[in-house]
């Protein structure tokens, strides 16, 4: 599907925005869940990284599920660069 490089990079965009969005929520929901409480240094509240290697490939899947099939080779691409910035 060839479209407009603007129009690609908006949906891109809305794409990296729903998967920040739904990782945020899906980590909140592990720090209810698990009880962790703010760490004393810095006062995050970070999940085990076991879990959240999950709750990032959960955000992905998200996002994949949530646009069209011909987007996914851009998301795809995109993962290592969403992955570092979250």
């Amino acid at each position: 599907m060839a479209q407009d490089p603007a129009t690609e990079e908006l949906f891109l965009g809305i794409a990296h925005a729903l998967f920040v969005n739904r990782l945020h929520v899906l980590r909140l929901t592990e720090v209810v869940r698990l009880g962790i409480r703010p760490d004393p240094h810095d006062q995050n509240m970070e999940v085990p990284d076991e879990v959240d290697r999950e709750l990032i490939t959960q955000a992905f899947a998200y996002v994949q599920r949530h646009f069209p099939p011909a987007f996914s080779g851009k998301i795809e691409a995109a993962k290592a660069r969403w992955i570092r910035l979250a």
